[in-house]
């Protein structure tokens, strides 16, 4: 079973998950074999190679197929089998019962079709079926953060090649957003506006950093992006948590989307990329001082020493300059 354990320097927990090494790795250099097809876990006529199914919903141009499937990850970081529970070890050595969900969201049948490939319609799918899932999640008293996010690629640390999504629900709240949640919290108790929405404003009215927008979301490079390339998307009206968004705001979602990643393959060539989607606490979704957030992280360099050791990040690429390259005007 898997653990966290606390590190009183960092004031962050670590999960330690040993069922993680016996995760199934493809070969994603050349071309895919019909053998890799045919041991694929999430394609079609498989699904008994899934752990079990925790929602799907069916594809309407192809009746009695699935669009979309949520299942239990089978080699989970986090597990509701998990007792939980707080152990001391010492005074400064402190561990926690591995107890959270983890599950993945296959996109689609197809293999080999990528997020960019997808018509909006199903990216709209794929986005409510993240969003049920979350909300079903929140009805766990013993969860405290749900975080969803996206590996393409094997640099990006996808074991996998079929594209899919993942839902980790842990039972406290990971350093770095405790970090953001109370930031954003100070500056709300002191200006009585939400910190992101003010921001995003901001960038609006610049518009150098805008990749794309609509009517009710928008793309940008942030100002002080941490990664080249890096894009985040938030939603234009205040909207704490991502469990509030309605249906004819996710297809407008969908749509920017599919928009971004779009440019992103046509500036870059389908690169790696990571991408989280950054909602606030469980029991703070219906709190104004957040806004919730879509990042994507293309990886296009590695972190070395300085990164890794500092914290800080070195970007080689000027934020105007990225999001310039991704608007096509480089």
């Amino acid at each position: 079973m898997s653990l966290l354990r606390y590190d009183v320097t960092t004031h962050d927990w670590v999960i330690y998950a040993p069922e993680r090494a016996g995760r199934p790795r493809e070969v994603h250099a050349g071309a895919v074999e019909e053998s890799q097809l045919s041991a694929c876990p999430f394609c079609p006529g498989h699904e008994a190679g899934t752990g079990p199914e925790t929602l799907s919903i069916p594809d309407p141009r192809h009746p009695g197929q699935w669009s979309v499937r949520a299942v239990l990850n089978k080699f989970p970081a986090l597990s509701r089998e998990s007792a939980g529970g707080l152990t001391e070890n010492g005074r400064h050595f402190q561990e926690f019962d591995g107890y959270g969900a983890h599950e993945v969201i296959i996109e689609s049948p197809d293999h080999f079709r990528t997020l960019a490939m997808q018509p909006a319609d199903q990216i709209e799918r794929i986005l409510s079926v993240l969003q049920m899932r979350y909300r079903g999640l929140m009805g766990d008293s013993r969860l405290r953060a749900i975080i969803i996010f996206k590996n393409h690629r094997a640099q990006a640390g996808t074991s996998l090649r079929h594209p899919h999504w993942q839902i980790l629900a842990t039972p406290l709240v990971p350093h770095l957003l405790r970090q953001k949640h109370a930031i954003a919290t100070d500056y709300f108790d002191r200006n009585f506006k939400c910190l992101h929405l003010v921001l995003l404003n901001e960038e609006l009215a610049a518009g150098r950093r805008i990749v794309a927008k609509n009517e009710e979301f928008a793309a940008f490079v942030p100002y002080a992006s941490y990664l080249p390339y890096q894009i985040r998307i938030m939603p234009i009206a205040q909207q704490p948590g991502f469990s509030k968004v309605s249906p004819a705001r996710m297809a407008l979602l969908a749509a920017l989307l599919k928009d971004v990643f779009g440019k992103l393959n046509a500036s870059l060539g389908d690169p790696a990329f990571n991408l989280s989607l950054v909602s606030p606490p469980i029991s703070d979704e219906d709190e104004d001082y957040f806004l919730w957030h879509i990042d994507i992280f293309p990886r296009l360099f590695t972190q070395a020493g300085f990164e890794l050791g500092s914290g800080m990040a070195i970007n080689p690429v000027l934020p105007e300059t990225a999001a310039g390259t991704l608007r096509g005007q480089a």
